[in-house]
């Protein structure tokens, strides 16, 4: 157990801390704990790299991807991935992971905030960012992406896919949502 000096997160209060497990992606912890109604116990959580989606309108669609995740199954979603320690800051993400899921670069970029996608498991956050107009280049996605599919859709079929659960990813619903409730699309 790594104690610490007693740090107060809200009515929550941290003694201590053990790594239970470290790889390459992700590191477990369990904290020593006073939880909010004065018991002492523990926390367990995960802590991983913060990730990114991309909402990119070329001519006026939405680029969508489509992918067999392992642990998901078939999935739509938009482009994203993570945060790598060598970003500078998660729009350099974004551009880095659009360029290489769809081959897009450029355009004009809007911040649209960030979540959190699983707060009782992880503080890591999704960031959400929005490229109008990004022009097409060769697209380099990594082994593991052999099988991605991109497609152009309308923002009004990308809604329809977040109702009828082809588009399952969270933070890519929410941006959806975001871009299809705003006056001028």
């Amino acid at each position: 157990m790594i104690s610490i000096m007693v740090e107060k997160r809200g009515p929550w209060a941290r003694h201590g801390r053990v790594p239970l497990c470290a790889t390459p992606r992700l590191t477990a912890y369990r904290d020593e704990v006073t939880l909010p109604h004065g018991e002492r116990g523990t926390y367990d959580w995960v802590h991983v790299p913060d990730q990114v989606r991309v909402a990119a309108l070329v001519n006026g669609a939405l680029l969508v991807v489509e992918q067999y995740h392992y642990l998901a199954g078939p999935m739509w979603q938009l482009p994203g991935g993570s945060v790598d320690p060598a970003d500078r800051s998660s729009r350099i993400a974004a551009q880095r992971e659009l360029a290489e899921e769809t081959g897009y670069r450029d355009g004009r970029w809007d911040d649209r905030g960030s979540l959190h996608a699983l707060p009782g498991l992880t503080p890591a956050r999704v960031h959400l960012w929005s490229t109008i107009d990004p022009a097409p280049s060769r697209a380099a996605p990594e082994p593991a992406e052999a099988d991605m599919v991109v497609r152009r859709i309308p923002l009004h079929e990308a809604v329809s896919a977040v109702q009828d659960g082809r588009l399952r990813c969270a933070a890519s619903a929410v941006l959806v949502m975001m871009l299809a409730m705003e006056p001028s699309r």
